[in-house]
């Protein structure tokens, strides 16, 4: 498994798609701290501070990094096969599931180095903004980390089982940027506007009765979206009242004790699609 890792985890650093990504998606929040700054916020308490990164992580830079996975995943076997490096792997005195499974662990890591990346720049815009560095803070931090690893990985494994199901790496990769477009855009935006008409439907729902709505559309109709399941458990970190007046901060570990059909969403659709994958690559015709 090591050696499947090991090689794997040099190929993904070297490739440009990366960086390009990360860079990409640190170019375009940077001005964001400097936009609120400049509108005001001398102070910023732990859980505005959390609220911004939130909206940073889980944002543009989950978009950004939730491609990079389901590219990766899309053309992590079939593009071994068409190089023939797959063939001269398995040669080699290596089982096929100690192979996947590197290839699968030095993606994991890749991933979490990306996202780590990108929390590091958001800590930092906070602190500069103002924000204090609490254990409060570092907490959360890593659960949303987590969090969003978890939903990471699943879309790595959704690129698995493309990765198996189609030959061509090049037919893969489009198959899988179609896919994200529909998932992380198309899709939302349906589920939103049956959200509004839903709500307009009811005019005289109260604030939270509006706020669950939202929730349950989401974890209804948007089950296979995980980035969507990661954005429903972290809105319950705070609340605010129906005034919009005074936000109350609990923090993770209250926002994912709070929603367990989410987190299991989470973690059984990537489970599910882990083994679809591998079971495919197992029976796969490596010719």
């Amino acid at each position: 498994m090591m050696w499947g890792f090991h090689l794997e985890f040099k190929q993904s650093l070297r490739t440009k798609k990366l960086w390009v990504i990360l860079g990409i998606m640190i170019l375009l929040y940077i001005p964001v701290f400097y936009i609120i700054k400049s509108v005001g916020g001398s102070e910023i308490t732990v859980g505005g501070a959390m609220a911004f990164l939130i909206q940073f992580v889980t944002g543009m830079a989950g978009f950004f990094i939730g491609i990079l996975a389901l590219l990766m995943g899309a053309t992590a076997i079939n593009s071994e096969v068409e190089k023939g490096t797959l063939r001269v792997a398995m040669s080699k005195p290596i089982k096929r599931i100690s192979y996947i499974g590197g290839k699968f662990l030095a993606h994991s890591v890749v991933l979490l180095l990306a996202l780590l990346l990108s929390t590091v720049v958001g800590i930092a815009g906070v602190v500069w903004l103002g924000a204090p560095l609490t254990s409060e803070l570092i907490r959360d931090v890593l659960l949303l980390n987590m969090l969003l690893l978890i939903a990471m990985i699943q879309l790595v494994a959704l690129g698995y089982i493309i990765s198996t199901l189609i030959k061509s790496s090049g037919s893969a990769l489009g198959m899988a940027l179609v896919l994200a477009f529909i998932m992380f855009l198309i899709m939302p935006n349906v589920v939103g506007y049956l959200t509004f008409k839903a709500i307009s439907d009811h005019p005289n729902m109260s604030y939270e009765e509006l706020h669950q709505l939202r929730k349950d559309y989401t974890t209804k109709y948007l089950f296979y979206v995980p980035t969507s399941q990661v954005s429903v458990i972290t809105e319950d970190v705070s609340s605010t009242d129906e005034n919009l007046a005074n936000t109350t901060y609990y923090g993770l570990p209250h926002a994912i004790k709070k929603n367990p059909v989410n987190l299991g969403i989470l973690i059984g659709l990537t489970v599910a699609y882990l083994g679809i994958g591998f079971f495919r690559f197992l029976r796969m015709d490596l010719r």
